[in-house]
C-alpha cells in the first residue's frame, strides 16, 4: 500500500484500520517524516486531521521513534483546547506511555511541558509520571529528576486547582523519593494537592512501598505505567473499536429516522445534583467546573 493510500485510510474509517496500520509499519521510513510534518503543522496552528494525528501519535510510540520525541513534546505544550481536539482522552490514557516510548535520553523537553503553565494540566500531570517511568526503567538518572521534582515545589504554577500537582506527588511516590515526603505532606495539608484526587495516606503507602521495593514497580488498579506497545493490540482494546461498539452503530442505523417535529418533552435539568468538583458528565475527564460549567 502506498503512503498516500495509507494516510487516506487513516482519515476515513469506522472500524480500526488494521490493514492501514500494518502497511504503515511496513512503510515506516517514508511515513515518519510525513507524520512529524503533520504534528509540527498542528503545533503551528495549521488545520489538522484529528484522526490522522491520533494514529500518528500512537504509531510513533509503537515504533519507539526517538526523532518524534521533541515534536510530540511541542504538541503536548500546544493550546489545551487544540490538544484536546487531537488527542482527547488519550492525554490521560496513553500520552505518558507514548512519550516514554519515544524518549531520546534528554528529559529537558518533559521538564518544559511540566513547567509550562499554559499547557494542558492533565498532560503536565502525566509527564511527571513519564519521568518516574523513565527513572524506574533506568533510562534516565534518578538524581536530576529528583532535583527537578524538588524544585517544582517552588517553581510549579499555578499553586491551586491544577491537576499537575497530582502527577507531581505520584512521580515522587513511584520513584520512592522519601526525602521529599515533608513537602508533599505540606502540599496535601494546604490543599495544593486536592483531597478529592487522593488522600495523603494513599501517597504515603505508595511512597513507602516504592522505597522498600526499589526494583519493583507498584501495580495500581486502573493505571498503566508500561511503555506503549503494539499499536493494533493496544487500540483493539478501546471500546470504539470493539465488537460491542460496532453492533451499537449497526443498531442505530436500523432505527427509523427521528420525527422532524417530535412531541414536546418535559423540561428537565440533566446537570442537577452535579457538584463543581465532580467529574464532568460530558466524559472529558475534567472537573465539571473546569469543563462544561464554564
Amino acid at each position: 500500500m502506498e503512503p498516500a493510500a495509507i494516510l487516506d485510510q487513516l482519515t476515513t474509517f469506522e472500524d480500526l484500520p488494521r490493514e492501514a496500520l500494518r502497511a504503515a509499519t511496513e512503510r515506516r521510513t517514508e511515513l515518519v517524516p510525513l507524520f512529524i510534518e503533520e504534528i509540527e503543522g498542528c503545533v503551528r496552528g495549521h488545520e489538522a486531521d484529528g484522526d490522522l494525528l491520533l494514529f500518528a501519535f500512537h504509531l510513533l510510540g509503537s515504533w519507539r521513534e526517538v526523532s518524534a520525541y521533541r515534536p510530540l513534546a511541542r504538541l503536548l505544550r500546544s493550546d489545551p483546547d487544540r490538544l484536546d481536539t487531537v488527542l482527547g482522552y488519550c492525554i490521560t490514557e496513553t500520552a505518558h506511555r507514548v512519550m516514554a516510548a519515544v524518549f531520546d535520553g534528554d528529559p529537558e523537553p518533559i521538564f518544559n511541558i511540566i513547567l509550562d503553565e499554559k499547557a494542558d494540566e492533565f498532560a503536565r500531570s502525566r509527564m511527571c509520571e513519564t519521568l518516574a517511568m523513565l527513572v524506574l526503567d533506568g533510562r534516565t538518572d534518578r538524581e536530576p529528576v529528583a532535583a527537578f521534582l524538588r524544585d517544582c515545589w517552588t517553581s510549579l504554577r499555578p499553586r491551586r486547582d491544577c491537576f499537575v500537582w497530582n502527577g507531581w506527588q505520584s512521580a515522587i511516590a513511584m520513584i520512592g523519593l522519601v526525602e521529599l515526603k515533608e513537602i508533599v505532606k505540606e502540599a496535601f495539608d494546604t490543599g495544593i494537592v486536592d483531597a478529592e484526587w487522593l488522600a495523603y495516606g494513599d501517597f504515603e503507602r505508595d511512597l513507602m512501598s516504592a522505597a522498600l521495593n526499589p526494583t519493583e514497580r507498584a501495580v495500581r488498579p486502573g493505571k498503566d505505567f508500561t511503555v506503549f506497545g503494539d499499536v493494533i493490540e493496544e487500540l483493539s482494546s478501546w471500546y470504539c473499536y470493539s465488537e460491542a461498539a460496532k453492533k451499537e452503530r449497526e443498531r442505530l442505523r436500523e432505527l427509523p429516522p427521528p420525527l422532524l417535529f417530535p412531541p414536546p418533552a418535559p423540561i428537565t435539568n440533566p446537570l442537577r445534583g452535579i457538584g463543581r468538583n465532580d467529574p464532568c458528565p460530558c466524559g472529558s475527564g475534567k472537573k465539571y467546573k473546569k469543563c462544561c460549567l464554564q
